[in-house]
């Protein structure tokens, strides 16, 4: 079976998921009542909108898309497609201003925080998939993914001093 998603299809589903991870960081540094909430937020802002810049720049890189374009028919199951979409289903929120509508409807920092948290560990089971899919061809997803990691403990550490 063919992937469910062309090489470019998959580079944009990543941007999509780092602009709408930043609308929903910065609706939250905007209303946060707590400054350490704030500027872990507004750093956060920042790493997103670093990962779309880089996916951006992967889009125009050859050896990305000849990576995925080598994929031939069969060599992927269809329950690996069916997770590849699934996973792409349950990562993604349709929109930026759905984002933002999660920050704000959060009924407390700490629920938002958990919001936050579940976003990045989609994420980063996405990523892992796009990292076996390109293989070794795409250096920078291993930074990224590290990136993503650190976000969980950050934000595992704020929700423990939200908890406090």
């Amino acid at each position: 079976m063919l992937l469910p998603f062309s090489a470019v299809e998959i580079l944009e589903i990543a941007i999509e998921a780092e602009r709408q991870g930043a609308a929903f960081y910065e609706r939250l540094a905007d209303s946060a009542q707590d400054e350490r909430v704030r500027e872990e937020c507004r750093r956060l802002v920042a790493f997103e909108r670093e990962h779309e810049k880089t996916f951006r720049r992967l889009l125009g890189q050859r050896h990305v898309q000849r990576a995925l374009d080598s994929l031939q028919p069969g060599q992927l199951s269809d329950e690996y497609q069916q997770y590849l979409s699934a996973l792409v289903d349950s990562n993604m929120l349709p929109d930026e201003e759905t984002a933002q509508r999660l920050a704000d409807e959060a009924d407390s920092e700490a629920e938002a925080i958990n919001i936050a948290l579940q976003m990045e560990k989609n994420t980063i089971l996405f990523y892992q998939e796009l990292q076996n899919l390109l293989g070794t061809e795409v250096g920078v997803l291993q930074t990224i993914l590290d990136e993503e990691r650190s976000h969980v403990y950050e934000l595992n550490e704020l929700k423990t001093y939200l908890q406090d």
